[in-house]
């Protein structure tokens, strides 16, 4: 499938933040680590923050000049546009992963990991899908290719990641306090896996049709 060559390419340009991502993986346990008694959660949401700022690099770091190389290779823009959204997932399930795989090793070792901080993780892989579905949907409808485009489009990859970081944050700490979790713990406990699921269900729901707009941009201009 040629989709799944360009987001090799979006790799190839990209190859310098695959260098940093061990290190990053021990700045995200540190994090979590300084955070209390549910730092694993504050590890996995500093991680998927990361995955957002990784998927959208392309469009900072892939400039014009490599445009004419491009639309040399011989690919629909259809494929070239879900190369890039392939790429853009992918970060995000590399997270999304090496979460999982620390909540494994977590339980492992004798500590529980709740129905409520399961919840909330997939509530914050579901934010983490539908920025990356709008940030790309931004950049395609707004900036790919535009004259100083790469300024705000710095703003528009790292501020919606961001936002998502502390107001996950913001939750974990209200988790710790005591008249809040015995206020809201059976909602939680009922009902935050679900609320997870459905979110994780809007989020590749917005993701196809942000690809079906973004393609339908770029098929009406002459790079992608």
């Amino acid at each position: 499938m040629r989709a799944i060559n360009y987001m090799k390419i979006d790799y190839m340009l990209t190859k310098q933040q695959l260098r940093i991502l061990p290190l990053l993986l021990i700045v995200a346990v540190l994090v979590g680590r300084s955070m209390g008694d549910v730092w694993l959660m504050y590890t996995c949401s500093y991680l998927l923050f990361i995955g957002t700022i990784f998927s959208t690099t392309p469009f900072g770091s892939c400039q014009r000049k490599n445009t004419g190389f491009l639309l040399m290779l011989p690919a629909t823009v259809t494929q070239r546009v879900l190369g890039r959204f392939l790429f853009g997932i992918s970060y995000v399930a590399i997270a999304v992963l090496l979460c999982a795989a620390a909540m494994g090793a977590f339980s492992l070792l004798g500590f529980e990991v709740t129905t409520a901080m399961f919840g909330i993780f997939l509530c914050n892989a579901a934010f983490s899908l539908l920025i990356v579905a709008l940030e790309y949907l931004i950049s395609y409808v707004f900036g790919e290719g535009r004259n100083n485009w790469q300024y705000v489009g710095n703003i528009v990859r790292i501020a919606p990641g961001m936002g998502m970081f502390f107001l996950i944050m913001f939750v974990l700490d209200k988790m710790d306090e005591e008249t809040f979790v015995a206020d809201r713990m059976e909602f939680l406990a009922q009902k935050i896996v679900s609320v997870g699921a459905a979110a994780l269900a809007v989020a590749l729901a917005a993701m196809v049709l942000a690809v079906v707009i973004s393609i339908k941009v770029i098929e009406k201009r002459d790079y992608a």
